[in-house]
């Protein structure tokens, strides 16, 4: 199964994603950090008055990765029970 999800997310193309699942729990941290932040300055600036949704876009490049993972999972799982299957009929 794991061997199926990192072929189908071999390429330069998944770079980034391949980055951030290596680094997945670093990756929330920081984002989660930056959120807080950027919503404090904004904040002590006067920027916005009490809350605002500009901070918590830093969570969507992990929520987008998270996303696809769980696609690239669900792939890999579908196509490895269609191979367990194939083999089953095969023996029988």
């Amino acid at each position: 199964m794991r061997a199926a999800t990192v072929e189908a997310l071999a390429g330069p193309r998944n770079a980034p994603v391949r980055f951030l699942g290596r680094h997945r729990s670093a990756a929330w941290v920081a984002s989660v950090a930056l959120c807080l932040v950027t919503n404090t300055v904004l904040r002590q600036t006067g920027v916005v008055d009490s809350f605002s949704f500009w901070g918590y876009l830093w969570l969507l490049p992990v929520l987008l990765v998270d996303r696809r993972f769980r696609a690239v999972r669900k792939e890999a799982e579908a196509r490895h029970l269609a191979a367990l299957e194939a083999s089953f009929a095969e023996r029988t």
